[in-house]
């Protein structure tokens, strides 16, 4: 497998989540980069980084799918959680020695696509509902979702509750 490339039938049309997928594919791209790389220290930085983004987004993703009231969202985290328990395998036995990096970077590239395809696409109309109902100032005077300006941080503050890696939401977010 070569780049991801992300296009438009990736997208859920819910801002926030596709810029987190397209980070996702990101840090990806940069392990195909590195997966030759006899630099481990470089390849070991990005597989840590890689994972823990994940399982960041995967936080704030199910704490908005609970607060949209998404009804499969207990099927919807135990594919994530097996998901994690996947990729800690992998860490563990690089870790170990092993050389991974083409093994995680295809399943990273394969799982990621497949997962946002049917398992996210799925949760969108009822989050996008949800956010429509939000009171959130509407940039510009627009009214409708796709430019409003949704403070996240605010909307779920529990969310640093859930995750207790220092700086991880500031790193989801961005900043």
């Amino acid at each position: 497998m070569a780049h991801l490339v992300w296009s438009a039938d990736l997208d859920t049309g819910i801002a926030e989540i596709d810029r987190q997928h397209q980070r996702i594919a990101q840090y990806i791209n940069t392990l195909y980069n590195l997966r030759s790389s006899p630099d481990r220290q470089a390849l070991s930085q990005v597989i840590a980084d890689t994972a823990d983004y994940t399982e960041s987004h995967f936080a704030f993703e199910e704490s908005l799918l609970e607060q949209a009231g998404y009804t499969f969202l207990g099927p919807h985290k135990k594919v994530h959680e097996l998901f994690i328990r996947r990729i800690v395998s992998i860490q563990e036995r690089f870790a170990a020695g092993e050389d991974v990096a083409d093994e995680l970077h295809k399943l990273l590239s394969r799982w990621l696509f497949s997962h946002i395809r049917t398992e996210d696409h799925a949760y969108a109309a009822t989050v996008k509902k949800y956010l429509n109902r939000v009171d959130a100032a509407p940039r510009q005077g627009a009214p409708d979702a796709e430019t409003r300006h949704i403070d996240y941080e605010k909307l779920f503050p529990e969310l640093e509750h859930r995750m207790q890696k220092k700086g991880w939401l500031a790193r989801l977010f961005g900043r």
